[in-house]
């Protein structure tokens, strides 16, 4: 077929440029009542998902009935449907269509959001989304809405005393009443790993040796197990533990540190440049700097938790509970601020990802001080685990075993961070 010029002439009303134009004021206005009106002010959803998308309808439908029989292409393939936006009419039409339907999703949200009664300001991160890239948006809301309604009330009732049956009890029942909050944060970050995992597969460039999204799919991954421990940590705490203004303090903290911390490392992943250990603009310098602020706030927001379990609890579960919270804090954190004082935590070798160990990527050719904070942050659920195991036992025998593998532990990690600062990879 002969490929036709489907612009009209350029003196005409449906000049693409022009419906261009005049659709993209018009979708911004729609935008704009739903964003700055009032919840109260009925026109408002009126204007955005009834008003000014029946206006960007009937426009898609006057540049369909003008092009599309004259059209080369189809859907039928890749090379078809490039062909078929080839042309400026049937590219302006393909545009509307995003805007119609990008408005039509950010009402949904929005009423689905006042149903859940999530704040507007709150909002705006999905919203934003919506606007720019249309089910990311969708995808973003879906996850706050699920985490949002999940956080909500007062933590699950919690165990009273070790069970006398044995750990596996305790520990089933610890994980049956872990903190609903706690909970649905580790819900949310485990929602976006498969569209990360699925990036990763799409997307062949690297960073450091490494795919660009392996870094963004080992947070998500590490802070929604981090979020599930603190969770069962809650009820083994101690019986008031779950209401305790630490508990509530505990989600809102690690939540927002969360959120904040995974959207910078995947947007700077998007943009194909470092989230860490970067501070090429005083922008980035910030930001970086930020992400330190809230990897502090994590590790101390469940400090609160010791005094509680050392009133309620005794022998190897409260032992367990607070070795695992200090040790969390000593070695996690510390060799975690050891890193962000660095350039690099590569020390000696190839300086890059790609000759370590799969998807975690340690060095194998130098030093690599992750290791050292891996295990430290993992100290929690080693001594968690523990506490757990030991809790049946004579309380003086529990104890002293727990806090004996605490050492032991500690002094794994320290001689770990030291053959990294000297330079020796992994044998």
């Amino acid at each position: 077929m002969p490929t036709t010029d489907l612009a009209p002439a350029s003196g005409s009303i449906l000049a693409p440029a022009t419906v261009f134009g005049a659709a993209n004021t018009i979708a911004m206005l729609g935008w704009l009542a739903l964003i700055l009106l009032p919840r109260r002010v009925r026109a408002r959803r009126a204007i955005a998902g009834g008003a000014i998308p029946l206006l960007l309808a009937v426009a898609y439908a006057a540049l369909i009935a003008a092009g599309w029989s004259r059209a080369d292409g189809g859907f039928d393939s890749i090379a078809g449907v490039r062909s078929l936006f080839a042309s400026d009419l049937a590219l302006v039409a393909g545009w509307l269509h995003y805007l119609a339907f990008d408005l039509l999703v950010g009402v949904h949200v929005d009423e689905r959001a006042e149903r859940a009664s999530i704040g507007r300001v709150a909002l705006l991160p999905a919203l934003a989304l919506t606007f720019l890239f249309g089910p990311l948006g969708w995808l973003l809301y879906r996850v706050q809405e699920w985490t949002t309604l999940r956080m909500r009330g007062d933590g699950m009732p919690v165990i009273e005393a070790p069970v006398a049956s044995g750990w596996i009890t305790m520990l089933a029942g610890a994980v049956r009443n872990a903190d609903r909050r706690l909970l649905a944060i580790a819900g949310g970050l485990l929602m976006i790993v498969p569209p990360t995992a699925m990036a990763a597969l799409f997307d062949d460039r690297t960073l450091d040796g490494a795919n660009l999204w392996i870094k963004p799919l080992k947070f998500e991954i590490s802070l929604a197990v981090y979020m599930a421990t603190l969770a069962v940590v809650v009820p083994l705490a101690g019986p008031h533990a779950a209401t305790s203004r630490a508990a509530r303090r505990m989600a809102w903290i690690g939540g927002t540190t969360a959120v904040l911390e995974m959207a910078w490392i995947i947007f700077q992943a998007g943009r194909a440049v470092r989230s860490h250990f970067n501070l090429s603009t005083p922008f980035e310098g910030a930001m970086y700097g930020a992400m330190g602020v809230g990897a502090v706030l994590l590790v101390l927001m469940p400090l609160p938790l010791i005094p509680v379990a050392w009133r309620a609890r005794s022998g190897g579960l409260r032992a367990g509970i607070v070795a695992s919270l200090l040790l969390n804090l000593l070695l996690g954190g510390v060799f975690g601020a050891i890193l962000s004082t660095r350039e690099s935590h590569f020390i000696g070798g190839d300086g890059t990802d790609a000759a370590g160990l799969p998807f975690v990527g340690w060095s194998t050719t130098g030093g690599d001080l992750r290791i050292a904070h891996f295990l430290g942050l993992h100290a929690l659920q080693a001594m968690l685990v523990a506490g757990i195991a030991t809790s049946a036992w004579r309380p003086r025998i529990g104890t002293i075993a727990v806090w004996a593998l605490a050492s032991a532990w500690a002094a794994m990690t320290v001689t770990a961070a030291a053959l990294a600062l000297r330079g020796v990879p992994l044998p």
